[in-house]
């Protein structure tokens, strides 16, 4: 399995959103995720995951780093830099989603993959 992930940057702060109820890890806050669908390109994959599921139309996006995901056997995660168009956002299988200073994002309880990533940042942003 392959998986892109976003991340936004802006003022210093990061998006993050909350898994929902009834999802593995539910309540936990992940950076912007989607599982690649057969025959998408990363690039799309990770276009469809701000676009589906917070209604943000990415204006550009930049490979930074990939490793193999701590909880899911088998998976490997694909993590972009992006920045979007200004939009007002729209869940869509989350339950909540906030821009939150890297430094406060350890107060959080973050999804293991999402930990290996905020461990990583440091060296690409």
């Amino acid at each position: 399995m392959l998986v892109a992930c976003g991340i936004a940057e802006r003022e210093g702060k990061l998006l993050v959103c909350k898994r929902p109820s009834g999802v593995p890890y539910a309540g936990a806050w992940e950076f912007p995720s989607e599982e690649l669908a057969e025959g998408e390109t990363l690039e799309n994959c990770v276009k469809t995951a701000f676009f589906d599921r917070i209604s943000a139309v990415l204006a550009e996006n930049r490979a930074i780093f990939a490793f193999d995901s701590a909880c899911v056997p088998g998976c490997r995660l694909f993590t972009f830099k992006v920045n979007f168009f200004e939009t007002k956002m729209s869940l869509n299988g989350y339950k909540d989603a906030r821009w939150v200073r890297k430094e406060k994002l350890c107060r959080l309880r973050l999804h293991p993959d999402s930990v290996t990533m905020v461990k990583e940042i440091k060296n690409f942003l």
